[in-house]
């Protein structure tokens, strides 16, 4: 994973490369709102993506200790109950 202040400045030239290929050379440099706009999407989108990761990977590790819960508890059954 980049560092955030390499992050952030590929953010902004992709912000500014977007803005100028959409609206003309120069167009981002005349307009730094819609650049700042466009570098805070890509900062949320990415750390919606990070979470949303994070989370997948918390639940396939929810899901594993559930199951093994599940066979281990079935293995004890004839033990524990007769």
């Amino acid at each position: 994973m980049k560092e955030p202040e390499s992050r952030a400045a590929a953010y902004l030239s992709e912000a500014v490369t977007a803005i100028d290929a959409q609206f003309g050379e120069g167009f981002a440099r005349d307009h730094p709102d819609l650049v700042a706009s466009l570098v805070q999407t890509q900062a949320i989108d990415a750390a919606v993506a990070t979470g949303r990761g994070a989370h997948e990977e918390a639940l396939t590790l929810a899901e594993k200790i559930s199951r093994e819960t599940c066979e281990t508890i079935l293995k004890l059954k004839p033990r524990l109950f007769g």
